[in-house]
């Protein structure tokens, strides 16, 4: 079985072919769970060496479940936060993984330095974001570079993963603004609802993949009884129509 996890350690686990080191164990079992079991990230490809960019790697479970996926497949990545690159980077030397292409920055929709709020008590915490209310209990922050990831797509991309905290609308709406969403055929965008309890901005990014050529399919979970202005997470698969294949 792809992935399957075979022994886990404080600090390091093997999973299927790959031996994993991680930076916190409980942030480890849920990406585990998210990833290599509930398969989120799961898409086809006609080319056995497909271009993937991931956009909030963390420590890079995300990459191999692409390389189990797609051996061959080319793999740009991005992670802000130092221990958790200090981890991916570890992760993608030690299973020896070729293909990838791997940046210490956030992409955002300017280029420079911003602040990143993070939790020291809970490092390489998956909430982590250059977006201050994703963690409005957080007391720690540091400077981080911000790229723009419109500058490093000058090809297609078969799948995009955009897990950036609260940013996604930022990066989604810089990409359209350049002409470089086009060139993206699937996606699997992270959106973080109601980030801001009051505010309401699903609408602007499915407006900005439908300008752009784009269909989509939502998922996500809701309590009941239904709350209101409750931070929500959602996944959004978009998938660019004119390039739908007849059922």
């Amino acid at each position: 079985m792809i992935g399957r996890l075979l022994r886990r350690t404080d600090d390091r686990a093997r999973v299927g072919a790959f031996d994993v080191r991680f930076v916190a164990r409980r942030s480890f079992d849920y990406q585990y769970e998210e990833i290599f079991r509930e398969r989120q990230y799961l898409f086809e490809s006609d080319s056995a060496a497909p271009v993937v960019v991931d956009c909030g790697a963390n420590i890079g479970m995300s990459i191999l479940y692409f390389k189990s996926l797609y051996p061959e497949a080319r793999v740009l990545a991005f992670e802000p936060d130092p221990s958790a690159f200090a981890c991916l980077r570890g992760n993608v030397t030690g299973n020896a993984l070729s293909g990838v292409r791997i940046e210490n920055a956030a992409v955002a929709d300017v280029e420079g330095e911003t602040d990143f709020f993070y939790d020291r008590a809970d490092p390489a915490s998956l909430r982590m974001s250059i977006v201050r209310e994703r963690m409005p209990k957080a007391r720690d922050r540091r400077t981080v570079r911000t790229v723009r990831l419109s500058r490093f797509l000058d090809e297609e991309v078969d799948f995009l993963k955009l897990d950036v905290e609260g940013a996604e609308l930022d990066v989604i709406g810089e990409l359209a603004d350049a002409g470089k969403l086009r060139l993206v055929r699937q996606m699997l965008v992270e959106y973080h609802h109601h980030i801001v309890r009051t505010e309401d901005r699903l609408s602007r990014l499915l407006a900005v993949l439908e300008e752009n050529g784009f269909g989509y399919q939502l998922e996500g979970h809701i309590d009941r009884p239904l709350p209101r202005e409750r931070a929500q997470d959602l996944r959004i698969y978009g998938y660019r129509k004119s390039l739908q294949v007849s059922a």
